[in-house]
């Protein structure tokens, strides 16, 4: 993990997707994708390292009622109540680009009751629904991803669940052992202490964890479990995607 930290100042949670290892050999690709918590603590060296690390955009996955710090209604109001606060992305300097490209679907709602239900929100277990179920929103992602110069780092708000899922689709695209994958998922709950603590928010991670032990999961073995329900390329190609866009996502972790 320690070679792949970014310790930026102010970045939490905040990792490259470079030097995971491949199925049949190799590793992915250092400066291409990189994952983080928002920008809230980013100070501007921050944001000077980011550039001279030759990240040149920031993909923002939130919706943009997260990053108003008064909600216009009691809808918005409603949306955030149970999420970190909300914050606007700060102003970024010259040769940083920002794009903000929601990979929520909110409103429906009926989709995120049930899984609620199924206890799956929080935890790795809702990444294949999501998939699968709004797939418009994922290639909206990705697309962006893949016109996006330069290395790109993408973000929510604390760069687990909707940053997590965008990974595990982009590193089983590159064929990284799936061992690896769950494994940088799981970073986030250790990573993320210091992000809430300082927020003065409550850390769920015990309780997340707990929630997947009744189903019969660690956070490692859930995240296998989706693995195993996804097949990128059949899945992606589904949802929308061609196959000239997925070799050209995938070329830029691998060679």
């Amino acid at each position: 993990m320690e070679h792949r930290k970014l310790s930026w100042d102010g970045f939490y949670n905040a990792r490259d997707l470079g030097g995971l290892p491949r199925i049949g050999g190799g590793e992915t690709k250092f400066g291409r994708f990189a994952r983080s918590a928002d920008f809230r603590f980013v100070t501007d060296e921050g944001l000077e390292a980011l550039g001279s690390s030759g990240f040149q955009t920031v993909l923002d996955l939130r919706n943009d009622f997260e990053t108003r710090l008064k909600p216009r209604n009691e809808n918005e109001a409603q949306a955030n109540a149970h999420r970190v606060p909300p914050t606007p992305e700060p102003p970024f300097p010259d040769g940083i680009f920002g794009v903000r490209v929601p990979l929520d679907a909110t409103g429906d709602i009926e989709f995120w009751k049930r899984l609620a239900g199924e206890g799956r929100l929080g935890s790795p277990r809702f990444f294949s629904p999501v998939i699968k179920e709004q797939p418009h929103r994922v290639v909206a992602v990705l697309r962006a991803l893949a016109a996006s110069p330069g290395g790109v780092l993408y973000h929510c708000a604390i760069g687990r669940d909707r940053t997590g899922l965008l990974t595990f689709a982009l590193l089983a695209l590159a064929e990284v052992e799936p061992a690896a994958i769950a494994a940088d998922y799981a970073l986030s709950a250790g990573e993320l202490g210091p992000f809430f603590k300082r927020l003065d928010f409550p850390d769920r991670a015990e309780a997340i964890a707990a929630r997947l032990a009744e189903q019969g999961y660690t956070i490692e073995s859930a995240v296998v479990e989706q693995l195993e329900e996804f097949d990128p390329w059949a899945d992606l190609i589904d949802a929308g995607m061609t196959e000239a866009e997925l070799i050209s996502l995938r070329s830029r972790l691998v060679d």
